[in-house]
């Protein structure tokens, strides 16, 4: 795909193009002042709704825990339609399980900080974000082998077949249909987990183990910029690479998916550059510009994104083949 971006969650690694970002970043970073964060969703998930984190940041080399924001009054909106207020729930985090988005629809908040904060009190806004059509799944995630039934094996300086083998290589994919038109993007989060595992390595242990451990997760995005009108897509290139699959292994994948707009794509990729850019000795990256805002002041920015969305859940597990 022409955008796609991996965002594992110990390390984030990205390269594109540099992109101009003047007027996306907070040039005021290295003062002392605080910000206000406000990050959330409306989704179609009953057990999620609609919820909001209401931070107050910490001055910018500060690396303590955000200060949740509490008593303040979060309202959500369907365009200029109140749909209504959130309730908080525990220290700066505040949900409506009964607000639930519908593609097509455009959804933005109001939050009003109490005065006791300061310069931070006053009502902030998001500006609209567009909940896109999910895409139509074809068929079920299934798993492919990799490469042809023989591979090349260093450790034995010979071809082996994966029937011989005590591992194979393989691939989650699934088909699906892309929804009509361009500007369709996506946030896609596997869950990896298993119950028999052996680590692929020299370091071992080399037999397969009982366990519950969760294998590495990781978060991608990416965008439809080169498809047309909604093609049938194959292989969903965001999976990842090929895993190895021990004999007497099962390795169990949850892929989370949800709908975002154009708006959070461009975010969510300037921010993985900020992160990933230059090396020691880089300059640190200032705080980046969402569509948070003072409603009084709209030149005056916050911190976060609230955007709507729809979600879906796919699994797949993946087994020797012989």
């Amino acid at each position: 795909m022409k955008k796609l971006l991996v965002l594992p969650i110990i390390a984030l690694a990205f390269a594109a193009c540099e992109t101009d970002v003047t007027d996306k970043v907070r040039t005021d970073a290295y003062n002392s002042a605080s910000a206000v964060s406000i990050s959330g969703a409306i989704t179609d998930v009953d057990t999620m709704g609609a919820y909001v984190d209401l931070r107050l940041s910490n001055p910018y080399l500060d690396n303590g825990a955000f200060t949740g924001i509490e008593g303040a009054t979060v309202t959500l909106f369907d365009s200029d339609s109140t749909l209504g207020n959130l309730t908080e729930v525990s220290n700066g985090r505040y949900e409506n399980l009964d607000f639930l988005s519908t593609p097509g629809h455009s959804y933005r908040v109001e939050v009003v900080v109490p005065s006791t904060y300061g310069e931070a009190s006053g009502t902030w806004e998001s500006t609209l974000d567009r909940c896109n059509e999910p895409f139509t799944l074809i068929a079920p995630l299934f798993p492919i082998l990799e490469g042809d039934s023989v591979y090349y094996d260093f450790r034995v300086d010979d071809t082996v077949n994966y029937q011989d083998a005590d591992s194979a290589f393989y691939s989650p994919y699934q088909f699906f249909n892309d929804p009509a038109g361009e500007g369709n993007a996506y946030w896609v989060k596997s869950y990896s987990t298993t119950k028999v595992y052996a680590p692929n390595g020299l370091m071992g242990p080399f037999e397969p183990q009982e366990t519950e451990i969760s294998l590495a997760s990781s978060i991608n995005i990416y965008n439809d910029e080169q498809f047309i009108e909604g093609p049938q897509i194959g292989r969903l290139n965001f999976i990842g690479p090929p895993y190895t699959v021990y004999r007497d292994t099962l390795i169990n994948f949850v892929f989370e998916t949800r709908t975002i707009s154009m708006d959070l794509f461009d975010y969510l990729t300037i921010m993985t550059n900020n992160v990933n850019s230059g090396g020691l000795f880089a300059v640190p990256y200032s705080p980046q510009i969402g569509n948070i805002r003072r409603q009084d002041d709209t030149t005056v920015f916050g911190l976060g994104y609230f955007y709507a969305t729809s979600v879906r859940f796919d699994s797949v597990t993946m087994f020797h083949p012989f």
